[in-house]
């Protein structure tokens, strides 16, 4: 089957405060935890807004919690 997206082509994200799949990455919001997310400025990936690094990436994350 062509012009469809393969599932198992699919990036998986998972929640950085409750580990759950989010299925809908474009929320601002995790859909199981409700915590609001923070994601890393170059490769769009969630993670704690306390992060000074991106553990995905490596890009440095600017205005972390300190």
């Amino acid at each position: 089957m062509m012009g469809g997206e393969c599932k198992a082509d699919r990036e998986h994200f998972y929640c950085p405060y409750c580990d759950e799949e989010m299925m809908e990455t474009d929320l601002p919001f995790c859909q199981a935890c409700k915590v609001t997310m923070f994601y890393c400025p170059k490769c769009r990936k969630p993670l704690p807004r306390e992060n000074k690094v991106c553990p995905h990436c490596g890009a440095e994350i600017k205005g972390g919690k300190a």
